[in-house]
């Protein structure tokens, strides 16, 4: 009887392997470098505090680190690097979590103000056996505000040989009073190297083997935490019976075949909706939930995406080469835009299947949305894919002839289309001059027929290939073009219509009752503006006008086109105007100084000679040279000296 007694207590004595392989000094924790440095500083310079705040996700080694630390405190053999020794009395009671000086506290069961109370009592009393007596609260978050204001001033003035470590997953729910009183240490997640390290140790320690695969797929599913990496590995160890390949561990997590998978995005790439749908109906049969469906599927697309872009390479993606290799295979025959596509999709599907009372059918829908054969650009996704193959040949290839002779027939390919730029500059010096050649015979033409004007409009040389007429016969294929990339852009553009054309700008106008549909239209103006230059095949502008404005831009049309006129007209005459100038100049000339010599001569017979002569010196003030030269504007005038004697000048 005492027998089987003594079989059945070894039996329930099994650990888990978290528990069994639990930190036991600062070396054996993996990760939070930060954290293992500050703490063994400050006991190496006496400077440990009164209060610490443990912060970070679960599974990242906050107790592990809070015991480990009190180990370290209480040891009586510490080491030269402050770490403890595992052997005197103090660690292995502190071990086996039987020791006085170190109390551990469930915040989550012990949350009221009554707990706090007794707490505050048994603070007052000295460590039983070591220098320090710890007080370790997990989950302390789930504290009431009540118990909080309680641990307040305990915890601002503690005994000089008590230390508290605060433990939470959720430090914003800790009032900012408590936080303030603690040194706080942030834990984060840990990497998949660390954790295929750990596992790898784990299952050499256990006398088990476990494939790399295996290990990736295992690190993967545990998301950073490190307790649940070994949880999954011990129920890895038990679902195969020790035979730790990928399959097993894939079949044991429930997870969709990476084969399935890669089959499944080739159907969507080929636009094979029935073979997709098939698919994923048997693997909806087979147990597999919708939402688990979805994040495989974005997780393979960004593996994919960051191959693509990376390359293999990189060191991003931390697989062996061979899988490397099998994704970029994959990623080669999709672009960058069907996988952005199928990863915005099952994101969005995510949010509705939230709300939706028919998650499958949003699956489905979402299914033959990607590979509907609307929605394919097979020329994109073929130049893509020449592209992404083109960059692993000239990244792979060493051959230096081969890059020689690419240089060469970049080089040859800028040299011609600079001797091409050269010709044309050289063409268009000949054309300008011809050109001046051409206005110097007009201008001669001109001067014999100066009184002829131009009746017929001459149009602007910018608006020679675009009319306004042209523009509303390609309206309607304006607005299907439109409706193609975006249907209520097109039904808001549908109530406008094009009024005129500014050189190389189109105005559509709105009637005032429009004025939401003109607005639509604005905040839409650079679709609208590429369509058109698609359209009419010109580098055209855009300008959307409400109501009244129309007329007004007519007009101003009308006036700049008369401005045009004017001066080509002006341009035509104005050698002939100078010609008729100089005649008119010439004869006031001659008029002014006969008028004068004809007020002298009958002063000289009417008049005595003192009158004479003070006319003559108002007639001279009046017509002095300066006076004279402001009446020819500036022309140069030839006056005979005895002129100017009789007329007192100098």
């Amino acid at each position: 009887m005492l027998y089987n007694t003594i079989l059945e207590v070894k039996k329930m004595s099994f650990l888990s392997l978290y528990r069994k392989y639990r930190p036991e000094n600062f070396n054996d924790l993996i990760g939070q470098d930060q954290v293992k440095q500050t703490l063994k500083n400050a006991l190496k310079n006496d400077r440990v505090a009164h209060a610490y705040l443990f912060a970070g996700p679960r599974g990242t080694g906050k107790t592990s680190t809070a015991k480990v630390f009190a180990k370290s405190l209480n040891c009586a053999n510490p080491n030269a690097d402050h770490e403890p020794c595992g052997e005197c009395n103090s660690c292995q009671r502190i071990e086996k979590g039987n020791s006085l000086d170190v109390i551990e506290i469930d915040a989550a069961s012990n949350r009221g103000i009554d707990e706090i109370r007794e707490l505050r009592e048994k603070v007052k009393f000295y460590p039983g056996e070591g220098k320090y007596k710890v007080y370790i609260i997990d989950e302390v978050h789930m504290l009431t505000k009540g118990a909080f204001n309680a641990l307040l001033k305990t915890l601002e003035e503690p005994p000089e040989s008590v230390v508290f470590i605060l433990a939470t997953t959720e430090p914003h729910e800790v009032i900012t009073t408590i936080m303030s009183r603690c040194q706080r240490f942030d834990f984060t997640l840990l990497t998949l190297t660390n954790l295929k390290k750990r596992l790898k140790y784990i299952s050499d320690s256990e006398g088990y083997e476990i494939d790399k695969e295996a290990l990736d797929i295992l690190a993967r599913s545990a998301r950073g935490g490190m307790r649940d990496a070994i949880s999954l590995l011990d129920q890895a160890i038990s679902f195969s019976d020790g035979q730790l390949s990928a399959a097993e561990v894939t079949r044991m997590l429930g997870r969709i075949n990476k084969s399935d998978l890669k089959q499944f995005l080739v159907h969507l790439s080929k636009k094979e909706s029935q073979k997709a749908l098939e698919l994923l109906n048997k693997q909806l049969e087979s147990g597999l939930g919708i939402e688990r469906f979805s994040d495989e599927l974005i997780e393979y697309c960004r593996e994919l995406l960051l191959i693509k872009e990376c390359g293999i390479d990189s060191g991003i993606l931390e697989y062996s080469r061979s899988y490397l290799e099998e994704i970029a295979s994959i990623a080669a025959n999709l672009s960058t835009k069907e996988i952005t596509n199928i990863i915005d999709e099952f994101a969005s599907l995510k949010e509705k299947l939230r709300s939706s009372a028919r998650p499958r059918l949003q699956l489905e829908i979402s299914v033959i949305k990607l590979s509907s054969r609307e929605s394919s650009n097979s020329l994109e996704a073929r130049l893509s894919e020449l592209e992404f193959k083109l960059d692993n040949i000239l990244n792979s290839r060493d051959d230096s002839s081969f890059k020689k002779e690419l240089n060469l027939k970049k080089t040859e390919a800028v040299a011609n289309s600079d001797r091409g730029k050269q010709s044309k500059i050289k063409e268009e010096k000949i054309e300008s001059k011809n050109e001046k050649v051409e206005n110097e015979k007009d201008i001669k033409t001109d001067k014999k027929a100066k009184s002829a004007k131009i009746e017929k409009p001459v149009k602007t040389a910018n608006n020679a290939g675009l009319s306004l007429k042209h523009v509303k016969e390609n309206w309607a294929k304006i607005l299907n073009e439109t409706k193609q990339l975006d249907i209520s852009v097109q039904a808001l553009l549908r109530e406008g219509a094009p009024t005129a054309v500014d050189n190389k700008t189109v105005i559509v106008s709105f009637p005032e009752s429009k004025k939401f549909h003109y607005k639509g239209a604005a905040s839409n103006k650079a679709l609208i503006s590429r369509v058109l230059r698609n359209v009419l095949n010109e580098a055209v502008e855009l300008e959307l006008q409400l109501g009244t404005k129309k007329k007004e831009l007519n007009d101003k049309i009308d006036d700049k086109q008369k401005d045009d006129l004017d001066l080509v007209e002006d341009s035509s005459s104005k050698k002939n105007q100078k010609i008729d100038k100089m005649d008119r100049d010439n004869n006031e000339q001659k008029n002014i100084l006969d008028d004068a010599h004809t007020a002298k001569n009958s002063l000289e017979t009417k008049t005595p000679a003192s009158q004479i002569t003070e006319n003559q010196n108002e007639l001279a003030g009046d017509l002095d040279i300066e006076n004279l030269a402001r009446v020819f504007s500036g022309e140069i005038i030839e006056v005979d000296q005895s002129i100017l004697e009789n007329r007192g000048g100098n």
